[in-house]
């Protein structure tokens, strides 16, 4: 298998979120000699890794120094999500990677665009993200945050338009096909139906659909009101991750709209804020609570006896 065919298999693994098999592929991938493809293939196994949640491994493997610079972004990104794992401060870690974006030609380079913009992303600041892929001209991967960026921004407007631009370069991609069914899930109405398929395609295609595809599955199944449906896929997510906070998520979504006992809503609430304290569902369910809260102080009980 050539260089160009090893590397088309690893980007959709790495897209579907079937990180171990790229974990797999690109340590055993003894076909690539060029540097280019070498380096490429290295910063997708580290980012595999990283979202399996071993920064310790990637932050040792890595090392501080004489690496190239789509590994050293990587790197900084482990670390950012280990200090915010930790509750530690960040604020260092994120200068470091807009430093790293600014040397030489690093701000045009996908890997680091996506990278540096991930860990804005992370910590919240979406516009000056949306910044760091600015440049981003046939970069599909660049196009998948931005469109993920504007839909956290509530502008399904400028998704829609992204998805648009990138359908006229990237053609059938399979990562364009999964940001097609990301921006249908917003836009509703039929379009529901379309996002199923999709990942119902995806989950077909694989012999072990991903968590990625299945939590697609159950918020497209979840949008068409098929509730039993999204429950049955959430429930094989969780036997492959129980820890995986995007499927809690979902869970909590499908509990309540099921009529759960609380008890079970609230397990999953828990579970969720032990392996994900800074989830963006917690913060708005926090706020939530908190804005009811002091509403309800606003009000007293009258005895009416």
């Amino acid at each position: 298998m050539d260089e160009e065919s090893i590397l088309f298999g690893i980007r959709n693994a790495f897209a579907l979120g079937n990180y171990q098999i790229v974990i797999n592929e690109v340590s055993s991938a003894r076909a690539l000699q060029s540097p280019v493809a070498k380096l490429e293939s290295q910063a997708f196994l580290y980012r595999s890794y990283v979202a399996q949640g071993k920064y310790n491994l990637v932050i040792n493997d890595i090392g501080e120094s004489g690496v190239e610079a789509p590994l050293a972004a990587v790197r900084l990104l482990a670390t950012y999500l280990r200090a915010k794992q930790k509750t530690e401060d960040t604020q260092a870690v994120i200068e470091q990677a807009m430093a790293l974006l600014e040397e030489g030609a690093n701000r045009v380079d996908q890997t680091i665009q996506v990278v540096v913009a991930t860990i804005l992303v992370n910590d919240g600041k979406l516009e000056e993200a949306l910044k760091v892929l600015h440049t981003r001209s046939k970069k599909l991967e660049c196009c998948a945050l931005a469109v993920q960026i504007y839909l956290q921004m509530d502008r399904l407007d400028l998704a829609r338009k992204e998805v648009a631009h990138a359908k006229s370069w990237a053609e059938d991609a399979l990562l364009l096909q999964m940001i097609e069914a990301w921006v249908d899930l917003r836009v509703g109405g039929d379009k529901y139906q379309e996002a199923f398929y999709i990942f119902e395609e995806f989950g077909q295609s694989n012999a072990e659909p991903s968590i990625k595809v299945l939590n697609g599955q159950a918020a497209a199944n979840i949008a068409l009101g098929r509730y039993p449906e999204a429950e049955s896929v959430l429930m094989e997510a969780l036997n492959k991750n129980n820890d995986d906070p995007e499927t809690l998520v979902n869970m909590i979504v499908c509990a309540n709209l099921t009529s759960k006992p609380n008890d079970v809503v609230n397990r999953y609430v828990s579970q969720l804020r032990e392996v994900a304290p800074s989830h963006p569902y917690l913060q708005e369910l926090d706020l939530k609570s908190s804005l009811f809260d002091r509403a309800a102080t606003r009000f007293a009980l009258v005895d009416s006896s």
